[in-house]
């Protein structure tokens, strides 16, 4: 291990190491002549794609094809190819956050691809903005893609977000562009992307929306990048002058004479140093402070792919990663350090050759043990050679059994850590990420990205050993199985089975609409519903039912659900289809037929917007005829008094016909006998010339009418012709003349022959229309002696109760008259006071 650090490189006071990650000599990724290759790398350790450049006549040592694009893992595994013969002239293919590639065309189109081939959309950038002039320059991000085209127009489209294409300014032709950059929002003053380029007259403009923002560069700008802290611009001069500066160029922090051509690349290693290389020489040049650098030399040629931490170099020898030397590595591998680190490693390799001496150095630091295990630990997780790593958790390790009161829990942390970024790293899945972009990115999107590359398996352990959950890897694993699968009835049955077994084993409760929704997408209804059915809430399962057009599924699941906002979504969805004229009338109440809470609620919402003529058609259609009948009675009372009588009759016979239909005889009987009275009303008010109102009235209450008339004759004749009972008559008859104060005429119609509902009535309405004095005359009347005493107590009439009492003959009924009596008096005397 001493000779560890020799390999290291200083620039000005910060050391660099480059370390390779995986060897490339046998892979499918070294047959390429990787200078003939247009390519574009992902970041966190993801995909590279290679696409034939076209200005290059480079002889190739295998099969390629020129309108094909070649993905690689960053281990040199193929992982797809993709055909684009559809798309156009691509000019321009990059990733984006999600780990998606990319596609500029020469006529402004954007195709995005999954990394494995398969095409997610397609994203026409001038066809909102009816631009058609061809692309010029273009710069893809990680959320979108800046578009520079011959006439000058610059073009922003968010790949993440769901809105059209932005026009931010339109450059004047007077100007040739050199090159193009991308300040994104996270960085911005504006928080929108920022579009930076460089003119042939040395001017660097940023443009934001139609704003334009000139800043003077030292000489004509031929090549820009910006750090990625986004605060630090560097840029290659025509003279070949490098120049870093801060990025509203108010101080400028380097200026690098290279006395050499433009570079073919221009990248940040890291945010301390920047890269140029160039391919025909070969030649890579590390820039750092004070005008440092180091230079590298490379057989053939390389890609050079930035992160936040360093630079991955992809060569068909090796995947290299080069970056700083982290601060904890140096303190324990730097020849001569003390540091408790570097003391605990030497102490672990005397430990391994059972030397006393380990415990001599242990004793010595023992009171920075603590240390020195946490920089042995921090220094394992940057490692990737697992022999050195290995050395330092044992080291670790040791120091943990000589300190009595460790933290256990966070030397457990780390060694998951160790443990996750090492099976990452593997070969087979190729994704060479480090500490920093792991910290950086989260565990959760580490795991997102796992997924990305079909790593379910993987993704699955990881969330477990970590006790994160596992819903969104099984679902994600779900949608990939149905999405890459064979398009049969047999192979859907099959995949149904293995993802509910999946499920069922691990116990996991995921969302089965987001599966349904691919299985749906991909052609496979039949697999979708049977998904969807084991989701538990009918507000995932009836929007979807409803896109495949499974309007009777829906429309049940909604009824049993109970839920009328989802009955009325599928009812209104139908609506819709009615009158864009793709389902008939005849077809939307069929639909209906025998779904009776469906049915009222569409009824419900035609009678509030007054729809009667679809009303009509929907119950004529459904036959019900009770319904229909309700509607036309309804009509006669709504403003009765305006409608006129040949109206009304109209709807109480159309309303007899529907009860009819239906058999339900006793209502057509009453529609019958309404019609009746209507006509009986109107021949009175002509008889009585118009003096009385009749319209509108029930038989009793045109009975009473007539009697408040003192007409008792018609009355009656009214009574006979309505089968009035007797007792309906009497008890209509005395309300209506006690409540006129008819009183002579009440007295008269008592006498007129016996009562068929007694006398206690006559006194009750009497009392109820406050006149105790009339009462009083019917009491007499009453045959019943206990009913009349009771009505002398409640008169007053104290003396002619006690009579009663005393014809009775019962002492108790006397004793209690005596006792309300008295209670009477008292009553009295208080209201007096």
């Amino acid at each position: 291990m001493s000779t560890y650090s020799t390999n290291w490189d200083l620039l000005h006071t910060i050391k660099y190491y480059k370390q390779e990650i995986y060897s490339l000599e046998k892979t499918e990724l070294s047959q390429l002549e990787l200078s003939g290759f247009i390519y574009a790398g992902s970041k966190n350790g993801g995909p590279i794609a290679f696409m034939v450049d076209f200005r290059k006549a480079v002889k190739q040592t295998s099969v390629i094809l020129s309108n094909r694009i070649y993905v690689f893992s960053s281990s040199g595994k193929l992982l797809g190819e993709i055909d684009t013969k559809h798309c156009g002239k691509i000019i321009e293919i990059g990733w984006d956050k999600e780990d998606r590639l990319i596609c500029v065309t020469l006529d402004s189109k954007i195709h995005i691809f999954s990394m494995f081939g398969d095409e997610i959309k397609e994203i026409t950038v001038s066809k909102s903005l009816k631009i058609t002039s061809s692309v010029y320059l273009c710069k893809i991000w990680e959320t979108g893609v800046a578009i520079l085209n011959q006439a000058g127009d610059i073009l922003v489209a968010d790949l993440f977000k769901e809105k059209s294409p932005a026009l931010y300014t339109t450059l004047s032709s007077e100007k040739e562009i050199y090159d193009m950059d991308i300040i994104p929002a996270q960085f911005s003053n504006s928080r929108e992307p920022e579009v930076l380029l460089s003119t042939s007259d040395g001017e660097l403009l940023i443009c934001i929306d139609l704003e334009k923002q000139s800043l003077q560069a030292v000489g004509t700008v031929v090549k820009l990048s910006l750090s990625p802290s986004g605060k630090i611009l560097a840029y290659f001069t025509q003279g070949g002058k490098l120049v870093v500066t801060t990025l509203t160029h108010d101080k400028i922090l380097l200026q690098f004479e290279t006395k050499s051509p433009c570079p073919t690349k221009l990248v940040w290693c890291g945010t301390d140093s920047i890269l140029c290389y160039w391919e025909k020489k070969n030649l890579l040049l590390m820039i750092g402070p004070n005008d440092t650098f180091v230079r590298y030399s490379y057989g053939d040629s390389i890609c050079l792919i930035p992160e936040i931490d360093g630079i991955r170099i992809i060569s068909n020898e090796a995947c290299e990663f080069l970056s700083r030397v982290p601060q904890v590595i140096q303190s324990i591998f730097e020849i001569g350090s003390d540091s408790p680190g570097a003391m605990l490693f030497e102490a672990s390799q005397y430990f391994q050759q059972r030397d006393s001496r380990a415990d001599k150095i242990i004793r010595e630091i023992s009171k920075e043990l603590d240390e020195g295990i946490n920089e042995c630990l921090i220094a394992a997780i940057h490692e990737f050679d697992l022999k050195r790593q290995n050395l330092l958790i044992k080291a670790a390790s040791l120091g943990k059994s000589y300190v009595r009161n460790f933290n256990h829990d966070y030397f457990a942390e780390k060694i998951k850590e160790i443990r996750i970024l090492n099976q990452i790293r593997m070969y087979l899945i190729g994704i060479p990420i480090t500490y920093n972009q792991f910290k950086k990115m989260g565990v959760d999107n580490v795991i997102i990205k796992l997924l990305n590359h079909r790593n379910h398996v993987l993704a699955y352990e990881i969330s477990k050993y970590l006790k994160l959950g596992s819903n969104k890897v099984l679902e994600k694993w779900a949608c990939d199985k149905i999405k890459y699968s064979k398009s049969q009835s047999d192979e859907d049955e099959k995949i149904h089975d293995q993802i509910m077994e999946k499920l069922k084993e691990t116990k996991s409760k995921v969302s089965f609409v987001e599966i349904a929704k691919v299985a749906r997408d991909a052609g496979r209804e039949s697999l979708a519903i049977k998904l969807i059915i084991h989701d538990p809430k009918s507000s995932n399962q009836v929007p979807l039912l409803l896109s495949m057009d499974k309007i009777e599924m829906a429309l049940d699941e909604a009824i049993n659900s109970g839920d009328n906002d989802l009955i009325y979504l599928i009812l209104f969805h139908l609506l819709n289809e009615m009158s864009c004229s793709r389902i008939t009338e005849k077809e939307l109440f069929s639909k209906l037929q025998n779904r009776e809470k469906a049915i009222q609620l569409l009824v419900l919402y035609w009678k509030q917007n007054k729809d009667e003529k679809n009303l009509k058609k929907l119950l004529e259609a459904l036959e019900k005829y009770d319904d229909i009948a309700v509607m036309h009675i309804e009509k006669n009372f709504k403003d009765h008094k305006k409608k006129n009588v040949e109206d009304k009759i109209k709807n109480f016979k159309n309303a007899s016909m529907k009860f009819e239909q239906s058999k339900k005889m006793i209502y057509k009987q009453i529609s019958d006998e309404q019609i009746k009275l209507i006509n009986v009303q109107v021949d009175l008010e002509k008889k009585k010339k118009n003096a009385i109102e009749l319209k509108g009235q029930s038989v009793n209450e045109t009975i009473s009418t007539l009697i408040k008339n003192r007409d008792p004759k018609t009355a009656n004749k009214v009574k006979r012709q309505f089968k009035v009972p007797d007792k309906r008559y009497w008890w209509i008859t005395i309300s209506t003349l006690a409540q006129n104060r008819m009183w002579e005429n009440l007295l008269m119609f008592a006498e007129s022959k016996n009562s068929p509902i007694g006398y206690e009535p006559f006194v009750r309405v009497c009392l109820k229309n406050l006149s105790k004095k009339e009462a009083k005359r019917y009491i007499p009347k009453i045959k019943n002696m206990k009913k009349k005493i009771d009505l002398y107590m409640e008169l007053g009439m104290w003396k002619q109760a006690t009579e009663g009492a005393s014809t009775l003959k019962d002492e108790e009924l006397l004793k209690q008259i005596l006792q309300a009596k008295e209670i009477s008096k008292k009553n009295k005397k208080t209201k007096k006071k």
